[in-house]
């Protein structure tokens, strides 16, 4: 995509998670869930697995490309 100038963002192929504060998560191009506890969430993605920790996390809203995670959110890596 960078060849033809665009964001690397507009690939739609992309994981991407967007935390906003520490009480919400977006999680967007997933590619299904690994595992989910309240403690944290493990999705799939194109390049690996994406996970979201921390307390009472709960799956708000759930598509074939969307997680809304709420909850406390301490911290969230990529394997």
């Amino acid at each position: 995509m960078e060849a033809v100038g665009l964001p690397i963002e507009t690939e739609s192929s992309v994981l991407k998670i967007t935390l906003l504060g520490h009480r919400r998560a977006l999680i967007e191009n997933h590619k299904g869930v690994y595992a989910y506890t309240e403690k944290g969430i493990t999705l799939t993605g194109s390049e690996g697995l994406v996970s979201v920790y921390g307390n009472d996390l709960e799956i708000k809203e759930l598509d074939t490309e969307r997680m809304l995670v709420d909850g406390y959110i301490t911290g969230a890596t990529y394997e």
